[in-house]
Formats: structure tokens, C-alpha cells, sequence
């Protein structure tokens, strides 16, 4: 499966169930140990029985997601109650050099943006790997650390404490961007702190970009993390210029992703520690 810049070491989680993060805390495309490779297996599979595709000798690798060309963007949201105020992400591909996207990258959360133009593989074997990085400073580059990536993208993430359990999961279209993803939705029990509470992602191995959601909601209902993708489409291919305000950049207005079959969570609230 493709792991996307915002959930590259989600398979941790569910494997080790500790110390890990629901949002990025690693450049995807870095090796997985044994327990998250195991992980990463069961939730290709998923999908897959869901589909009825039920035959034990199909080959293990996966089709590739369609590729990606310059002027696609996504854009995704993270709100709840692990910040104050929400943040925005948005991916532009600015340019293909045969396996390799230069893509910009800006997080916004309404006061402060800031702006990478990475390298990223898209090569099979590598998907989704940071091969390099540039900030973006009125229009120009000036040089980057791969630190500084991934400082930005832990940033959108929420360390949780423990995986007790799977409880189910279930095919489900999201709509957003004028069409709709087939996903698969998992949920699980999860513990952040003192705090019990679920975990649900949304997954599609036909989505270029990688996973397309997740949140994690305390027993009462709270918002603890929510991301979710609000668009995605096709413009002409450009540098990303600074936003004005979280949730919405030029050019760009984000259109809330529609699930089927998903549940309201009310508002968030902080989680005991």
C-alpha cells in the first residue's frame, strides 16, 4: 500500500500499539520492522475481502495508483482537540522528472504558513520517499533538511499510547473533489493517557495519494484527532504561494469530504494525560 505523507507510520500503531503516531512521524518510504510490515499485510487484505476477491494465489505485489502529474493537489485538514487551532495541508506536484515529483508543500494554521518544495520518489519500490527538501521564501528556494520536513508533518500528528483491539471494518465511499474513493474503514480501540477512546482510518489502494482519513474520538464522544482529505483535483501546475488563512489558499477551496455510512462526533475537548 501506498503510505501517504500524513499517516506514513500508522502500521507502527496497530502493530506495536506504542510510542507511535497516528500522523507522520517518520519520511515515508524508511524501512518497517516485523510487526508493522505484519500490520501493513492485514490491511491490504482487507480491502480485498471486502471486494470478494477471495483467491490465495494472486501475487502479492499491488497495482500502482494512478500516476500523478503536475497540477494535482490534495489538500487535507487536521482538527481536534490535540491543537488549538486547525491546520491545513496542501500537496501541489509542480513538476515530474520520470520517477521523481517535485511537489510544494504548505501547512497553514491561520496565523503562520510554511512552505517546502520537496523531491519525492514514485518509483513502485519507493513511493512516497523524501529525496529532498527546499523552503519556499517569497517565491524562492533557499535550502532545506529533511529534519525540517519532518518537523512540519509532526506537526499534524497525535501520539497515542496503546492499540487493544480491532473491532471491525467495513467498505465506504467518500466523496470529496467531485467524485467519490472507495475506502476501507477500520476501527479500533485505542488508549491516549488515562483516556479510552476509538480510532477509525480510511484507507483505498486506488487513491495516488496515499490514505484518505482518520480520527480518534474519546468514549464521550470528544474530537481527540481528526484528519481528513477536504479536496483534490487538477489546476495548472504552479508554485504555491503563501495563504491567507487555514482552510482556504488561493485557488483552492476546500469542499468537506462526504463519508457514507460514517458517524457524527460532536466537538473536541482535551484528553486526560
Amino acid at each position: 500500500m501506498n503510505r501517504p505523507l500524513l499517516f506514513a507510520a500508522l502500521t507502527s500503531l496497530l502493530a506495536a500499539g506504542c510510542g507511535a503516531w497516528i500522523g507522520t512521524n517518520a519520511r515515508a518510504g524508511r524501512p518497517q520492522d516485523a510487526a508493522a510490515k505484519a500490520a501493513d499485510q492485514a490491511e491490504r487484505e482487507a480491502p480485498e475481502r471486502a471486494k470478494g476477491k477471495a483467491d490465495a494465489s494472486a501475487p502479492a505485489a499491488e497495482e500502482a495508483p494512478p500516476a500523478r502529474a503536475p497540477g494535482d493537489y490534495v489538500a487535507y485538514r487536521f482538527s481536534g482537540s490535540f491543537r488549538k487551532t486547525p491546520l491545513l495541508l496542501t500537496q501541489r506536484v509542480v513538476a515530474r522528472e520520470g520517477d521523481v515529483l517535485v511537489v510544494d508543500v504548505t501547512l497553514e494554521d491561520g496565523k503562520e504558513t510554511e512552505a517546502l518544495r520537496v523531491r519525492m520518489s514514485d518509483a513502485p519500490s519507493r513511493r512516497g520517499e523524501i529525496l529532498g527538501a527546499a523552503w519556499i521564501d517569497g517565491g524562492a528556494e533557499r535550502p532545506a533538511t529533511l529534519a525540517a520536513y519532518d518537523a512540519m508533518m509532526a506537526k499534524t500528528a497525535l501520539a497515542a499510547d496503546e492499540n487493544e483491539e480491532v473491532l471491525g471494518t467495513e467498505a465506504v465511499n467518500v466523496e470529496v473533489g467531485g467524485g467519490a474513493i472507495a475506502c476501507q474503514k477500520t476501527s479500533f480501540r485505542v488508549r491516549i493517557g488515562r483516556t479510552k477512546a476509538t480510532m477509525r482510518t480510511l484507507q483505498s489502494d486506488d487513491f495516488a495519494w496515499g490514505d484518505v482519513g482518520g480520527e480518534i474520538t474519546a468514549e464521550d464522544g470528544r474530537v481527540l484527532y481528526r484528519a481528513e482529505l477536504v479536496d483534490r483535483g487538477h489546476a495548472d501546475a504552479r508554485p504555491s504561494a503563501p495563504a491567507a488563512a487555514a482552510g482556504a489558499e488561493p485557488g483552492l477551496a476546500p469542499r468537506p469530504a462526504t463519508v457514507a455510512r460514517s458517524e457524527d462526533d460532536g466537538e473536541g475537548d482535551d484528553y486526560e494525560d
